[in-house]
């Protein structure tokens, strides 16, 4: 068996698994015959298909002459996030009119208004609202660097994927179709084998093969396509033409080329090219979740280049009271209250109704966990709850 990191492949496996998710880098399966990334050292940069070291330099005068750039990230690292920002800065650099970045974390029902933020017209918890709504409000602070440098740069960013509505509309449309028949034979994920390998051994990976694979091989296959028309349709607008698109993606859509880039590829024949990030044992900073996959060697690269980097989270610098939240008729209700947390600590419980924070009405489950997003650990908070009819202020530390 061989472990990988659960962090690439999380936002889509949550729907349909209630699991985590994963990436290949990490624990690399072949990548090169030239070179074993677990030997590389940190910042060391390489091109995959001859082994050739590069310089930061080099690699983004190559990564200039592409049309399509996949990074391929781990979601959870704070590393590979600082390989996206870099990368973007030094493209735009080179081509201040004709940067464009995509991400997989927006929905592209919401282009309208990520248009809006970057214009000024929508307000920055607006938009943390939009990334949340359809990503994780977590989630956000990897990733705030470099919508800060996008939106004071002025750089078109592209949302790409299908909304957690879209997602959630197909799952109970495959889940009650009266054609039960149709599940049993799996898509044809553009007649790709390979895919379907890797698929089918990260599906057995995750909760030791229980579940529909069908129906995880079809959300997937959503999933990417949606991207890929997005991608495509862009490229092929007035407004895409001539950029270059960065890709902002789960290393497992891109990782081997036969997610997002091929099916981009046969839209549309563009020059492209494949970035993916690697972090040797040595270099692992914090714990991180991993998983058993009897994971199938393929005959492919893992991409163009690597680049080596440490792994941290930040989930011990995020707080978090511990409650799971629905909405109610006023304030938001408790539906769960986590073993070990803040919220056991201070004796919230089932049932309490959240009314305000630090004296900011709560109106939606966002509303706190946007308020407990800019809070830092040691700081204490005011909640005024409901209970049973009753106000009561309960100061937590965090």
């Amino acid at each position: 068996m061989k472990f990988f990191p659960l962090s690439s492949f999380l936002f889509l496996a949550i729907f349909f698994l209630a699991a985590c998710g994963a990436r290949q880098s990490g624990n690399m399966v072949g990548g090169s015959p030239y070179v074993n990334p677990d030997t590389m050292l940190r910042d060391e940069i390489v091109h995959l298909p001859t082994g050739t070291s590069l310089t930061q330099t080099e690699l983004f005068s190559l990564l200039a002459n592409e049309r399509i750039v996949y990074v391929g990230e781990g979601h959870d690292n704070i590393y590979d996030h600082q390989v996206e920002l870099e990368v973007i800065k030094n493209l735009y650099q080179r081509f201040p009119e004709r940067l464009a970045v995509g991400f997989e974390m927006l929905a592209h029902v919401n282009q309208e208004k990520v248009d809006s933020w970057l214009a000024g017209e929508l307000s920055e918890d607006d938009f943390i609202r939009l990334f949340a709504g359809d990503w994780s409000m977590a989630a956000y602070v990897y990733y705030q660097e470099i919508f800060a440098f996008l939106k004071s740069s002025r750089i078109p960013v592209r949302a790409l994927n299908v909304s957690r509505h879209e997602k959630m509309g197909f799952m109970r449309e495959m889940k009650s179709s009266a054609d039960k028949n149709r599940l049993k034979d799996p898509p044809k994920l553009l007649e790709d084998v390979y895919q379907e390998k890797a698929l089918r051994a990260m599906f057995a990976g995750h909760i030791e093969g229980h579940g529909d694979i069908n129906l995880f091989l079809r959300v997937h296959q959503l999933w990417e396509e949606t991207m890929a028309d997005n991608i495509a349709a862009y490229l092929e607008s007035p407004s895409g033409d001539g950029r270059l698109l960065v890709v902002i993606a789960g290393g497992f859509h891109v990782t081997h080329g036969y997610g997002l880039p091929r099916r981009v590829f046969q839209r549309k024949k563009l020059p492209y090219c494949v970035l993916l990030t690697h972090t040797p044992t040595a270099l692992v900073e914090n714990e991180r979740q991993t998983m058993d996959v009897d994971f199938p060697d393929l005959p492919l690269y893992l991409g163009d280049y690597l680049w080596c980097v440490p792994y941290r989270n930040l989930k011990d610098q995020q707080v978090k009271l511990g409650v799971g939240l629905k909405g109610a008729d006023k304030g938001v209700e408790i539906a769960m209250v986590e073993a070990g947390s803040v919220a056991e600590k201070y004796g919230l419980k089932v049932g309490d109704l959240i009314i305000s924070c630090d004296g900011e009405e709560i109106d939606d489950p966002l509303d706190l966990s946007l308020m407990l997003l800019k809070k830092s650990k040691g700081e204490v908070v005011n909640v005024l709850i409901e209970r049973v009819g009753k106000p009561q202020n309960i100061e937590a530390l965090l």
